[in-house]
This record gives C-alpha cells, sequence and structure tokens, in this order.
C-alpha cells in the first residue's frame, strides 16, 4: 500500500487515509454551497465518518487532540521557609487531519492544592501541530503529609477553516493526562527550657535543668535532646546523674512531655567554676533540618577554706559580683590593718607618758621621805613620855601606802 509523507507534519498517511480526507473534504464543499437539504445529507454524512472508522489504516481522524506533561508525580516541599510553586512542561498536540480549536481545562481533588494552567486555549492549531504550556501546582505551608489526584484536559471546541462546532464527548474530541500532587513531610521543632535563667550551685551540688519539644514538623517525629559539650563537662569535674540525653516522639503540633538533665558540680572547687550548658534539640527521621539549640550557664562557688590562689586566668572567668566581693574583703582587710597601727601607736605614746608620770611620783615621795627624816632629829629632844607616840606615828606613816600605790599601777594589768 502507498504512503504518502509531508515535510511539515512529519508523518506518513496511507494512499486509503488520503482518499478518505479528500472524500471528506469534497462532501464538506458540497454541503457549505447546498441548500438545507444538502447541509442535512452533509451533517448526516459527518456524523458517519466520525462515528465509524472507514478501517483499521484510518487511524487520522478528522478530529484528535492529545495532551502531555514532562511529569505526573508532582512534590511539593510545604516546609514554612521553603514552601514553593512547582511548575512543569506540559504539551497539547492536534492529532486530526484538520485545524482545530482546543480548549485547556485542569482539576485537582480537594482544597489542599492549586492547579494553574500558562494557557487556557489555542486557535487553528493546524494537524499535527504541538503547542506548549506549562502548569504550575502550588499549596499552603505547613500542611499535613497528603496526596491528590489532577487531570488535564484538552477538548476540541471546533475544527475546519470555517469552524464546526464539536458536540461534548464526541468520539476523538477530548485528550488528557492525569497525576498525583503531594506534600512532602518536613522535621522543624523548638526546644523549649522552662528556667532559662543561670544556675548557682556549691561544690558538690546538682543542678536540673527542665524542657520540652515542640514537633512543629507536619508529621509524627522521633525527636532527641542531646549535650554538645559534653566532654567539656566531663572534663571540667562535672558529673551527670540522668542520663546526658532525651528522646521522645511527638506528634505535629505537640510538645513532648517534660524532661530533666541532671549535673552535678565537681566535689572541690579551688575558684568559681563558670559553665555553659548547651542543650541541642534534633529529628531523628531528617538529620538535615535545622535543629533547635539552648545554652544555660552553671555557676559552682569556691569551695570554704580551699586557700587556692586565685590568678589572672581565673578573675577574667569569674562573674562581676565575685568579682567585687572580692574587692570589698580585700578593702576591709586593709582598713582593719592600717587602724590596728594607729591603735599600736597611740598606746606607745600613752605607755611613755605613763612611765613620766611614776618617775615624778616617786621623786616626789623620796622628796618627802627626806623631809621627813629631818623632822625626826628635831623631836629627839622632847619629852621621853612623847617618844613612844612618835615612834608609833613614824611606824604607822601613810605615805608608805603611796609607795605601795606607785608600785603596784592597775593599769599595768
Amino acid at each position: 500500500m502507498k504512503r504518502f509523507c509531508t515535510t511539515r507534519m512529519s508523518t506518513c498517511q496511507s494512499e486509503s487515509t488520503v482518499r478518505f480526507n479528500q472524500d471528506f473534504m469534497t462532501l464538506f464543499i458540497l454541503g457549505k454551497g447546498g441548500g438545507n437539504m444538502k447541509r442535512a445529507l452533509f451533517i448526516s454524512v459527518l456524523m458517519l465518518f466520525l462515528l465509524v472508522p472507514a478501517n483499521v489504516e484510518a487511524q487520522s481522524a478528522p478530529i484528535g487532540v492529545e495532551v502531555d506533561c514532562d511529569q505526573s508525580t508532582i512534590n511539593i516541599n510545604v516546609h514554612p521557609e521553603q514552601n514553593q510553586p512547582v511548575t512543569i512542561a506540559c504539551t497539547v498536540t492536534n492529532t486530526g487531519s484538520f485545524a482545530q480549536d482546543i480548549s485547556l481545562e485542569s482539576e485537582v481533588e480537594g482544597n489542599d492544592f492549586s492547579l494553574t494552567l500558562s494557557e487556557d486555549s489555542f486557535d487553528q492549531v493546524a494537524a499535527g501541530e504541538e503547542m506548549s504550556f506549562s502548569a504550575v501546582f502550588a499549596a499552603s505551608p505547613r500542611i499535613p503529609v497528603i496526596t491528590e489526584d489532577f487531570t488535564i484536559t484538552g477538548r476540541v471546541t471546533s475544527w475546519g477553516m470555517e469552524p464546526v462546532m464539536v458536540p461534548w464527548g464526541q468520539m476523538n474530541s477530548t485528550g488528557q493526562i492525569a497525576g498525583t500532587v503531594n506534600s512532602l513531610p518536613y522535621s522543624r521543632m523548638d526546644l523549649e527550657v522552662s528556667n532559662p535563667s543561670a544556675r548557682n550551685i556549691e561544690a558538690g551540688e546538682e543542678a536540673t535543668i527542665q524542657f520540652t519539644i515542640f514537633n512543629d514538623g507536619n508529621r509524627i517525629d522521633n525527636l532527641e535532646v542531646e549535650i554538645v559539650n559534653l566532654q567539656e563537662l566531663e572534663d571540667a569535674g562535672f558529673k551527670f546523674v540522668s542520663d546526658p540525653f532525651f528522646r521522645a516522639t511527638v506528634n505535629p503540633g505537640s510538645s513532648s512531655d517534660q524532661g530533666d538533665i541532671i549535673l552535678q558540680a565537681p566535689a572541690e572547687a579551688s575558684s568559681e567554676i563558670s559553665v555553659q550548658v548547651e542543650l541541642r534539640a534534633f529529628s531523628k527521621l531528617d538529620l538535615d533540618a535545622d535543629a533547635s539549640e539552648v545554652s544555660i550557664r552553671v555557676n559552682v562557688a569556691a569551695s570554704s577554706g580551699g586557700g587556692g590562689s586565685i590568678g589572672l586566668d581565673d578573675i577574667s572567668t569569674m562573674s562581676e559580683d565575685s568579682v567585687a566581693i572580692i574587692a570589698m574583703g580585700g578593702g576591709g582587710l586593709i582598713a582593719v590593718i592600717f587602724l590596728l597601727i594607729i591603735i599600736s601607736r597611740l598606746t606607745k605614746k600613752a605607755g611613755k607618758q605613763k612611765i613620766a608620770a611614776k618617775e615624778a611620783k616617786r621623786a616626789a615621795k623620796a622628796e618627802r621621805k627626806a623631809n621627813k627624816a629631818g623632822r625626826k632629829g628635831k623631836k629627839k629632844g622632847r619629852a621621853s613620855k612623847k617618844m613612844a607616840i612618835n615612834e608609833v606615828d613614824e611606824d604607822l606613816d601613810f605615805d608608805d601606802l603611796d609607795d605601795l600605790d606607785d608600785d603596784f599601777d592597775f593599769e599595768d594589768i
């Protein structure tokens, strides 16, 4: 059987197909130029041609349309910071024998996705000609993980140079592509510490950090909290009373149960210790997802009686309050030493004055004794009966009590 090829359409047609098209055009011209009877006859024959193919080789029907796209499965990222529409390339082809007007329609199930076409129709598409358009799929951020079906349909609305309308649902008048659109799962979390303030403890005491993890993703997620600087804390002498991690399975839009991480300060601290405990929450299902991190400061006071000296490195790690306390203590100590020096000097001066007073007092007493001795010599000539009385008087001399007072000074005690 002979076949006829055309360069424009890059297709080949059998001899019977060509004859079919020629006969069809002849009927079309006769029907157009005749009266009502001829037009009725033409329409009847036209319907017969459309409904009943001449033979297997009559693949090139008068009308036909085909729709194709480069993707039939569409995946959309609905992460709130990464949500973007997805665009695919599509074509509509006139598979009929005559020029056609083709309309385009799209449909997606449900209300979670939208589908928009760059073109809604093409006019006078030549037989075998292919026209391009794009389809844009979009979804709102944060929607759950779901899958919905979509369709893109091309329909021949009319054909011929002077268009003949084609009834809806006419054979070969529609072409369609179907597929699915999916929202992708994503992981997102928020680590929430109940008390983010610094922990101030003594050597050997425990500090407790309590927290929850909020699942801000769109699926059930396996979340974990770990201590990033675990080795650093252990090297500094800290021990963990609890596990240094926390794991939980959390529904989307919900928080985990409360987690606790308990660490114990070193038993001895020669100087104040100040460290950061760095917590990190992440998804076990998506290790590439952004983690949530929180840092808590823990201050450990120096052990009492530690006796350790404080160097410049120690001072640089101390808090402002600790430095202020040390400065106040040093200033107070200097003031006490200065006061003791003043008291010592005043005491020495008072002692010298006391010694000078004692010496003067003793000199006066010696002078009094000398005067008494002179008076005793004058009294020897008096009457003998008074001698006994004078002797008793001399033996009981009250000046001797002054000597006793001078020798025993209560201030010396």
